[in-house]
């Protein structure tokens, strides 16, 4: 029987989400990083807009690179990451 290939190159369309076996991974989309950081998907659209979490948009999807994830998991490996929240009950400070 004549066994037939993929399209994708090897490593993509592999379901599940998380940094480890995604070496060749550059960039995840904005509900991936919510969804790894356990974070409403509204907040990381905000932290992008606010220019606190860079960003590239292709087309009409915002991919964060993975260098920005590792710094907001990691943050003393590298310039510190600062993103405002606002205070409880949307007081300002």
């Amino acid at each position: 029987m004549h066994t037939q290939g993929t399209a994708l190159p090897g490593g993509q369309g592999a379901t599940g989400h998380g940094l480890a076996g995604e070496s060749g991974r550059i960039a995840y989309t904005v509900a991936e990083v919510a969804a790894l950081l356990g974070k409403h998907i509204n907040t990381v659209y905000d932290w992008v807009k606010a220019g606190a979490l860079p960003a590239e948009r292709i087309g009409g999807t915002i991919y964060i690179p993975k260098w920005a994830l590792g710094r907001l998991l990691a943050p003393d490996a590298g310039a510190p990451l600062t993103v405002a929240t606002a205070p409880a009950g949307g007081e300002a400070a």
